[in-house]
């Protein structure tokens, strides 16, 4: 078997190729041309990616404003039914109110001297 002398970077590795062949420039061009292939694509990954988020913010604010609208839209809902249940039964508070009201504006007349 043949063996590089030892002493050699790489124990085991072919022996360096003879003077007359090419240099491994080509290779070394072609992996460098790929390397920028990839760098460009995970470029072009990086900017989708924050467009992406970028959507995803926009679309987490619509949400958010939306469920403060709809938290907002409940309470004026619960405020009307509210207004509606004492316009369609006006005997239960507010005619009591009322009738109190009444009572103090009559029993202030007697009790006040009149002009008269």
């Amino acid at each position: 078997m043949d063996q590089p002398p030892a002493g050699t970077p790489f124990e085991g590795a072919p022996a360096a190729a003879p003077e007359s062949s090419p240099p491994i420039v080509a290779p070394v061009r072609a992996e460098g041309s790929a390397i920028s292939q990839a760098v460009n694509e995970v470029t072009g990954i990086i900017e989708s990616l924050k467009q992406a988020l970028e959507q995803m913010e926009d679309a987490l604010e619509l949400v958010e404003h939306a469920e403060r609208q709809k938290l907002a839209d409940e309470h004026e809902i619960d405020s009307l039914r509210r207004l509606l249940r004492q316009l369609q039964h006006p005997r239960s508070g507010r005619a009591e109110r009322g009738e109190r009201g009444e009572r103090r504006e009559h029993e202030g007349r007697t009790d006040s001297p009149g002009p008269g």
